[in-house]
């Protein structure tokens, strides 16, 4: 059996929108893809799997909507990124610890609703 999971990054999305979370969104995209990554890999699993020549892939897609504690994800990602987002020059220090501290906000606010990056998974027997 062959199973691999990985996330698709457009589908993060946040409610109330916020500066914070939409630098977030940017710049870890752009520093993905600045060392080699793909923040879009999850939805080209299944071609992967067909080049493969594997049998019969089968696919399945979450989406997890982020309450409580869970909706810290966003900024922890931030905070283990920054040191290259501000290498890269993707954002300023101050940029990066402005985009922090309102990921913290919308993390406490209990009326701001996130959703994570889509996630594919995909499984085949060989």
């Amino acid at each position: 059996m062959l199973i691999v999971e990985d996330a698709d990054f457009d589908g993060w999305c946040c409610d109330p929108p916020d500066d914070g979370f939409e630098l977030f969104l940017d710049a870890y995209r752009r520093v993905l893809a600045s060392r080699g990554g793909d923040h879009a890999i999850g939805r080209k699993l299944y071609r992967c799997f067909l080049a493969a020549r594997t049998a019969d892939p089968q696919v399945t897609l979450v989406q997890p909507v982020h309450q409580g504690e869970a909706r810290t994800l966003a900024r922890s990602t931030l905070e283990a990124t920054a040191d290259a987002i501000i290498a890269e020059g993707l954002a300023s220090p101050g940029q990066v610890t402005a985009a922090l501290a309102s990921l913290r906000r919308l993390a406490e606010d209990p009326r701001t609703l996130t959703c994570g990056p889509r996630v594919f998974q995909l499984w085949s027997r060989r």
